[in-house]
């Protein structure tokens, strides 16, 4: 018969050998990693310094309160996990933990920010200079020949920059994720308003604006950034403010209206903005949009409609107190005002409420809200809110 102490040792054996196992198989794991890391770091400069934003990002230590830094942030994007944020002067990246991933003085007068995936463009908009970069480090610094109107990444890497033109009114210089220039896009059919990456696949959509017998239009050019050529361009009354490509259509903001569009321009919905004067738009790729609305005579926000991509409206807020701050996510609503922040769901139904500093001048959701103060970037806790029973 077999005694409690064999059974004993017949399992601490076992476990033994299992833990070696799982020892042996992690350090084969890091032998190939290493080795890969080492191959593609002969082979391709930039790919090894993914590949070490990668091990990078997950390694790091910190939490919130994060400080806000030199200069006040003036814009935001949050992609690949993390939180971009430029200033005047900095570039800084911050993971969901409050882990400050990246902080770079990137010089750039009056900045502008393009972030997809684990990528982000800042540029001078109307100068010529730009830098690309990951979550932990700077890639590429170059100039341009003309001055820079917009730029967009695309989730594969590619960076297009929007520029005027000497010959041709606008030019579209597109680098690989190698930061290599790969090609250029010639533009004549008006002046260039700016470039926007689509959610699917490697398409931008270029806006540019021309006037004819005294009424605006603006022309929508999509491109094809892997086979270098148009897929269509088409025109669109009136003077147009934003896009949002998708993979088969575009929702094109319009300065009185937004519009779906199909790839050969035909108008497939539409909604009115009924003489309101509008501030700003918010999206999640591919979820609803959020446009935010002010009036002629006050430049503050006092209404928000959400629209799903077929422009159907979700649903409506309207504060009578003054809105600082919107965010969208892709379930909620969020509307800093006085240091509160309100959640509502995208019908329109209010949900939360968030205690803040009153010096918060912006607000949003990042694994939790968080608040943009002076000097810090604060994460409110669940205990700051109260919940709206009676919905």
């Amino acid at each position: 018969m077999v005694n409690d102490n064999e059974i004993s040792r017949a399992r601490k054996a076992k476990k033994r050998k299992i833990r070696r196992k799982r020892a042996l198989v992690a350090l084969l794991v890091v032998f190939l990693l290493f080795s890969v890391v080492t191959a593609v770091s002969i082979s391709n400069t930039v790919l090894s310094y993914d590949i070490k934003d990668f091990f990078s990002s997950l390694i790091t230590i910190g939490s919130f309160p994060v400080s806000a830094g030199s200069g006040k942030v003036m814009e935001m994007a949050i992609s690949a996990r993390s939180m971009f944020l430029l200033s005047d002067t900095n570039i800084k990246v911050v993971a969901g933990s409050g882990a400050e991933l990246m902080e770079y003085s990137h010089g750039i007068s009056n900045p502008g920010l393009a972030v997809s995936g684990s990528r982000a463009a800042v540029y001078s908009r109307g100068g010529k200079s730009f830098k690309l970069f990951n979550r932990t480090m700077l890639l590429y610094s170059g100039t341009l020949q003309n001055s820079i109107i917009s730029a967009a990444v695309t989730q594969s890497g590619k960076t297009a920059l929007l520029t005027s033109g000497d010959v041709y009114t606008c030019e579209l210089s597109v680098f690989n994720r190698n930061c290599e220039k790969t090609f250029t896009w010639y533009g004549s059919d008006g002046f260039p308003l700016g470039v926007y990456s689509s959610s699917y696949g490697n398409d931008v959509v270029v806006l540019c604006v021309k006037s004819r017998d005294g009424v605006l239009y603006t022309t929508v050019t999509r491109i094809d950034l892997n086979t270098r050529k148009e897929k269509s361009t088409f025109e669109l009354k009136g003077l147009a403010v934003r896009a949002f490509p998708e993979s088969d259509a575009a929702v094109i903001i319009m300065d009185d209206r937004c519009v779906r569009c199909g790839m050969d321009g035909t108008v497939e919905a539409s909604y009115s903005f009924d003489g309101k004067m509008i501030l700003d738009v918010f999206s999640d790729p591919g979820r609803d949009l959020a446009i935010v609305f002010g009036d002629n005579k006050r430049s503050e926000i006092n209404s928000v409609t959400v629209l799903t991509r077929k422009l159907a409206v979700a649903g409506s807020v309207e504060y009578k107190d003054q809105i600082e701050d919107v965010w969208m996510t892709g379930d909620r609503l969020f509307l800093l005002t006085r240091g509160k922040i309100h959640s509502f769901s995208h019908s329109g139904v209010p949900e939360e409420i968030y205690h803040g500093d009153p010096s918060a001048y912006a607000a949003v959701y990042f694994g939790g809200v968080i608040t943009f103060e002076p000097q810090y970037l604060v994460k409110l806790s669940r205990d700051d809110r109260e919940v709206i029973e009676d919905k």
